[in-house]
């Protein structure tokens, strides 16, 4: 059954001097009106002739029922109730009994419909005809004690935003009246209490957020970052990334809470970190790699999951070889890296805020290096979409190794440069003597090899840079 109704059109009104409308008025015959009385129409009713009653009869009928029912106590509510069930099947009764409704609150209850027709609504409201449409569940919202968030259920359910709800509903119902505006600020105290919010959903949530005021959208992503689950990172990526392009850098990031700030490094970090670890697991599963690589690559994947909450951003970098035997299974940033001459290997570029970090995963050297975050790394190590192994060692920075307790010294090395592990993360054990003498003699040969490494890479970048020319 679609729920519509014809507004009924008023002629304009005549644009007169009260003069003129009193010379008017005195050359009228005498007409008495006759409008017949509530009783007239409720027998109708009972008669089962109220498809006969006119829409002015209604209206009287409606308006006069207050004192009606003062002077019929004892029959008000049957009456009331009468009347509700005719508007089942009559649009134009629902239209104006749900918009009089819609207005009965405070002084004005008395002048826009009786009580025992308020208090008799839910006799319409759960017939079966009726009870699925939009303006009655729209005016149980309101009638509830909390209106609010009974009104962002409705919408989140109906997969519509504020503006799409009151297009929807202008026809029926007064939209200007108070709940209609504060409604979007229960949408995301709503959206927080869905225990596992699905992929359309979340798009309504993000529809709500982008039509929001400023101060509005600050407030909804505050009360959302500090009150729902981090595990909603695993499944909606679209969510973490709108908050990233909105709030993670520019002055909006300034204005959120600093729980909120602080959440919202770890769904950024979280989700990253994902795709690594994924990136990870899909190498050892789909290439053939000799004990000691794959060893080599469960040590770094447990290594960094200590710092997920950091990473920013993610830039993969796959050879052609793996690139084949993995396919399309790896989420998020990915490119292929130029084949330059290099060992085969897999490369991640990691977003530390205020460094970035480059991790070379096998290979000869197969070191961690550390760029300064200015514009010139930043256009180089994530804005162009050519690289290569020589390309990233001819840029520089600092490096750290892979050798004999590489976990110990890369810590302490992040650290000297502000980059920390997650809260809680256990600290590293205190090697042995024994252990640091090892470590330092395989370390010689690591420095030399990197050294050896850079030069090939010089040379390289040197001569593409002068064949270029």
């Amino acid at each position: 059954m679609n729920f519509q109704f014809s507004i009924p059109s008023l002629p304009e009104t005549p644009q007169c001097s009260p003069n003129q409308l009193i010379q008017l008025a005195s050359n009228l015959p005498d007409v008495t009106i006759s409008i017949p009385s509530v009783d007239k129409v409720l027998e109708a009713i009972q008669q089962g002739k109220a498809d006969q009653v006119s829409k002015l009869n209604w209206i009287y009928c409606i308006h006069a029922k207050v004192q009606w029912d003062q002077q019929n106590i004892d029959r008000s509510g049957k009456t009331s109730a009468a009347i509700w069930q005719v508007a089942i099947s009559n649009l134009w009764l629902q239209h104006h009994l749900l918009w009089r409704l819609a207005i009965y609150d405070g002084d004005w209850q008395e002048q826009v419909l009786a009580k025992s027709l308020a208090e008799s609504f839910d006799i319409f409201a759960n017939a079966d005809l009726v009870s699925h449409l939009l303006p009655v569940q729209i005016i149980r919202a309101l009638r509830s004690t909390q209106a609010g968030r009974e009104l962002a259920k409705i919408a989140c359910e109906q997969r519509i935003n504020r503006t799409e709800l009151l297009n929807k509903i202008k026809e029926y119902l007064p939209i200007w009246i108070p709940l209609f505006s504060r409604f979007i600020e229960e949408i995301t105290p709503y959206f927080t209490t869905i225990r596992s919010p699905n992929q359309q959903q979340v798009r309504w949530l993000l529809s709500c957020l982008d039509e929001m005021s400023d101060s509005q959208q600050i407030k909804a992503v505050n009360h959302l970052l500090t009150n729902i689950s981090n595990n909603i990172t695993n499944n909606h990526s679209l969510l973490v990334d709108w908050l990233r392009n909105n709030y993670r850098n520019g002055e909006n990031w300034y204005k959120l809470s600093d729980p909120a700030r602080q959440r919202l490094r770890e769904w950024i970090g979280g989700i990253n970190y994902t795709d690594f670890q994924q990136l990870v697991n899909l190498i050892l599963n789909k290439l053939d790699l000799q004990d000691f690589e794959s060893n080599r690559l469960c040590r770094r994947r447990d290594f960094w999951a200590d710092y997920s909450n950091r990473f920013e951003r993610l830039r993969i970098l796959l050879p052609k070889t793996s690139q084949i035997a993995i396919g399309y299974q790896i989420q998020g940033d990915v490119d292929l890296l130029e084949d330059d001459g290099s060992d085969p290997t897999e490369v991640c570029i990691f977003d530390f805020g205020e460094w970035f970090v480059v991790e070379f995963f096998r290979g000869r050297g197969s070191e961690t290096r550390l760029f300064p975050k200015n514009s010139r790394n930043e256009q180089i190590l994530f804005g162009e979409s050519i690289l290569s192994v020589k390309r990233i060692r001819y840029l520089g920075g600092d490096k750290h190794d892979h050798e004999f307790l590489w976990q110990i010294f890369s810590r302490i090395w992040l650290a000297n440069n502000g980059i920390l592990p997650n809260p809680n993360t256990q600290p590293s054990r205190n090697p042995t003597a024994d252990q640091l003498q090892q470590r330092e003699n395989r370390l010689e040969r690591w420095k030399r090899e990197i050294e050896r490494l850079e030069r090939e890479a010089k040379a390289y970048c040197n001569n593409s840079l002068l064949r270029s020319h």
